[in-house]
């Protein structure tokens, strides 16, 4: 069996480096259209700049969540008046090119997840029962010793779903809560609030099955699927109240 170098362990395989590449292609031509359509200011419907930005944002989900209520909440400011691209104010060109930004961030997060899958795998030495490699202990009922990472994985899932909770709690009903004191309950956007709780489910749910710490691997897809859709009700139910 050929025993991989550690420069092949440091590069990704085709398929993950065609994703990556496609992912930052189209978010980074999404993000120059509606930056362009912006300082030029073309005669175009505004519902597609919108479209592109609402697209802009999804594709850098999660980490844009809290950077689209930063700019929701400012929408009106350009920046310093004594920089302007067209129309685009200069705090307006730093948001577009934060949202690069996001988008480098999360294809450095793929690598990184699948690198760890990949080189866990790879191990230069025959497997043991069960088609683990042998520094990898089954402990019982099909789980084995690497279920010690949910440790970090789960709570990283949890802080990257943060930013959308934050969103989604203002989503519901508005600033003021849903208890009607101070502006009042502001509604319509509850179906901001269900996506963003959805997306934190999904978020959770690939954290608990990249970690290969259970066996067969459609049993930890079915706890993986369990657990995101707990943990989505339970997000709904927190930023609803």
């Amino acid at each position: 069996m050929r025993t991989e170098s550690r420069r092949d362990k440091a590069f990704l395989p085709r398929w993950a480096r065609t994703m990556v590449a496609t992912y930052l292609s189209v978010t980074a031509s999404a993000v120059v259209a509606a930056a362009v359509i912006r300082a030029l200011g073309l005669g175009v419907d505004a519902g597609l700049h919108n479209a592109l930005m609402l697209a802009v944002i999804v594709l850098t989900l999660p980490v844009s969540a809290a950077y689209f209520v930063i700019g929701a909440f400012d929408s009106g400011s350009t920046g310093p008046g004594g920089f302007r691209l067209g129309a685009l104010g200069l705090l307006e060109l730093f948001r577009y090119l934060g949202y690069l930004g996001f988008a480098a961030i999360n294809a450095a997060v793929f690598r990184w997840l699948v690198l760890g899958i990949r080189n866990g795998r790879s191990v230069p030495s025959s497997a043991s029962a069960g088609g683990l490699p042998r520094e990898v202990v089954l402990l019982a009922h099909g789980v084995n010793s690497r279920v010690r990472n949910l440790l970090w994985a789960v709570p990283a899932a949890v802080l990257l779903s943060l930013p959308q909770w934050l969103v989604a709690s203002l989503a519901w009903c508005g600033i003021s809560g849903c208890s009607g004191g101070g502006f009042g309950v502001a509604r319509g956007g509850e179906w901001i609030a269900v996506s963003l709780s959805a997306v934190n489910g999904l978020i959770l749910a690939v954290a608990v099955f990249v970690v290969p710490w259970l066996y067969p691997t459609g049993r930890r897809v079915l706890v993986s699927l369990t657990a995101g859709a707990l943990f989505a009700l339970l997000g709904a139910a927190i930023t609803h109240g």
